[in-house]
């Protein structure tokens, strides 16, 4: 069970679709905020860390100010082959997969490392640490 501190602002609910992400308020409904993160229709991944949402589509990484929408930064994904993000925050490291790819950041947005599984081939990813587990949405088919 998670627990949160006593001061910790849980007034807005994060949610998002097609790059766009809101801060809608819990109590009325009303949109506080909003923001065209990718201008292509992106699922969104998100993240709230103490007081910073962090969102990722299949090209951008976003910090946000949780209570007011203002944009931290905005960093382009590594990598070369972009897809629908799992995101995993654990220890001061955001790890990415995207379509047979994972790379890790940094709390400030600076990458530090790539893995690309060469020759391994591509699809969704599944991130886990003890505790801490991310599964890939399955891609679908017709």
């Amino acid at each position: 069970m998670f627990r949160t501190s006593a001061t910790e602002n849980r007034s807005i609910l994060v949610t998002a679709f097609s790059g766009k992400i809101f801060g809608i308020d819990r109590v009325s409904g009303a949109q506080r905020w909003a923001l065209q993160l990718d201008t292509r229709p992106s699922e969104v991944e998100l993240a709230i860390e103490s007081g910073v949402v962090i969102a990722c589509t299949i090209y951008k990484l976003a910090f946000i100010d949780y209570a007011t929408g203002a944009v931290r930064r905005i960093v382009d994904l590594v990598g070369e082959y972009p897809g629908r993000p799992t995101m995993l925050v654990d220890q001061g490291q955001i790890l990415i997969a995207r379509n047979g790819e994972v790379s890790c950041y940094a709390l400030s947005g600076d990458a530090l490392w790539l893995q690309p599984f060469t020759g391994q081939g591509f699809g969704s990813i599944t991130l886990g640490l003890p505790g801490n587990i991310r599964q890939a949405d399955d891609t679908g088919s017709k």
